[in-house]
């Protein structure tokens, strides 16, 4: 059994999904205005109240999953920024780890959006020579940047200070 390493662990901030949450508000508005006079009655009586029933049920189901996208993501996937290495653990049952080490960092990219420059979030995205790493939603981004960048050049300080073998 492998011990997890030490590090610095980030997840999905809530506030990376403010446009769910608008869309979910803007979603429940539209429900009261098609609906204004909702009777609930325990027995469909004919079709229009079939039809209105399944279309209300579509908007809850909508609001519903709009306002746990969230919650979801921060259970499935979270970011480790260890000594030697940034990590991407996903999964609930079956975790699966994808991690690259700082020796294999090309290049590290910040990008925020206008709601990202408002609430201080945003994407950062981590190349390695096989594939990159996406950390979504990331609160402080710039820092998060400065953090990995700083212990990629002491990697590399490292490496270059070693003596010849």
């Amino acid at each position: 059994m492998k011990i997890p390493e030490k590090g610095i662990t980030y997840k999905t901030s809530r506030i990376a999904y403010i446009q769910n949450y608008i869309l979910a508000l803007l979603v429940a508005i539209l429900l009261f205005l098609v609906y204004p006079k909702v009777n609930f009655t325990i027995f469909i009586t004919n079709i229009q109240e079939l039809i209105s029933y399944l279309i209300m049920f579509g908007f809850i189901i909508t609001i519903t999953f709009l306002i746990e996208e969230p919650t979801i993501e921060r259970w499935v996937r979270k970011y480790v920024v260890s000594n030697n290495e940034v990590m991407k653990i996903e999964g609930i049952i079956r975790k699966k780890r994808f991690a690259i080490p700082y020796q294999s960092i090309a290049d590290v990219k910040v990008s925020k959006g206008v709601a990202g420059r408002i609430f201080n979030f945003g994407n950062i995205e981590i190349m390695g020579f096989k594939e990159p790493i996406y950390m979504k939603g990331i609160r402080n981004p710039d820092e998060v940047l400065r953090i990995i960048e700083n212990k990629v050049n002491l990697m590399r300080n490292k490496m270059i200070q070693r003596p010849p073998v």
